[in-house]
């Protein structure tokens, strides 16, 4: 499942940081949107979320989406233990997950209308997840990828101030080669790629609890002493280049690619 990293130590980064996974993460609320615009014609929505973590964008989906059936899977047994507890709370009953990676997914053929993954499919063999995805999906059934392309990675408050995030993250799928895969894969077919861009502005200490929780999964590449070190430059550069430590502006970009079972 994981390109580069054995699966066993993403699954024990995921397992670390689950209890405090959704209040360090970033979830907007533009790619929800999307999905229950183009699901709009569709009284019952039967759909799988991929790499669902702890159940942040699994919860907007149900929020926005009426009559969804999801089933959420994850490679982590600790993340969907929290997503169970979260939709406990909130009463979500729909649901039923399924610990699992890529290429041990267990989706019965053409039992699905929608699948989605955020932020999650450079963690996959992605020519493996389309095919599976192709598969679960009914005829004109929808795949939704969330997700980010190394330039826009690189354009990222973390890319331009945290020392080798760039060179680091070497994961995740240009957008040309995501293109090509689907063109290669017979019965599926592109129905166009959206850019999200997002203004974002966070205190200094909002960004520094993230880093130290090590939200996003890149940072469980350095070792402690490169990653110690480069928390201390990366404090440098933003203390140099913001004068506002309270007011840190920067943009975001993710892109929506939108499949259809053809």
């Amino acid at each position: 499942m994981i390109r580069g990293i054995a699966t066993a130590s993403m699954s024990e980064h995921f397992a670390n940081i689950a209890d405090v996974y959704r209040g360090v993460r970033t979830t907007d609320l533009e790619p929800i949107f999307y999905i229950r615009n183009a699901l709009a014609s569709r009284s019952v929505v039967r759909a799988t979320d991929v790499g669902c973590g702890a159940g942040r964008y699994s919860r907007l989906l149900f929020e926005y989406i009426p009559n969804l059936h999801l089933v959420c899977v994850d490679v982590s047994t600790k993340m969907l233990e929290m997503l169970s507890s979260y939709f406990a709370e909130r009463g979500i009953q729909n649901f039923s997950t399924q610990l699992s990676n890529v290429q041990d997914l267990a989706l019965a053929n053409e039992s699905l209308d929608a699948l989605f993954t955020f932020n999650a499919v450079h963690h996959f063999n992605f020519a493996i997840f389309l095919a599976k995805a192709r598969d679960a999906l009914c005829d004109d059934g929808h795949l939704f990828i969330y997700t980010r392309t190394p330039d826009q990675n690189a354009g990222s408050v973390w890319g331009r101030f945290f020392p080798n995030f760039t060179e680091k993250e070497s994961r995740l799928y240009t957008l040309d080669r995501m293109k090509a895969w689907i063109r290669q894969t017979p019965g599926v077919r592109i129905v166009e790629a959206e850019v999200f861009r997002y203004a974002r502005t966070a205190a200094f200490d909002r960004l520094q609890e993230q880093v130290r929780n090590r939200h996003y999964s890149t940072f469980s590449l350095y070792d402690q002493r490169e990653f110690e070190a480069s928390c201390r430059i990366f404090s440098e550069r933003i203390s140099h280049r913001f004068k506002n430590l309270d007011a840190i502006s920067w943009h975001d970009e993710n892109i929506m690619l939108h499949v259809i079972k053809a």
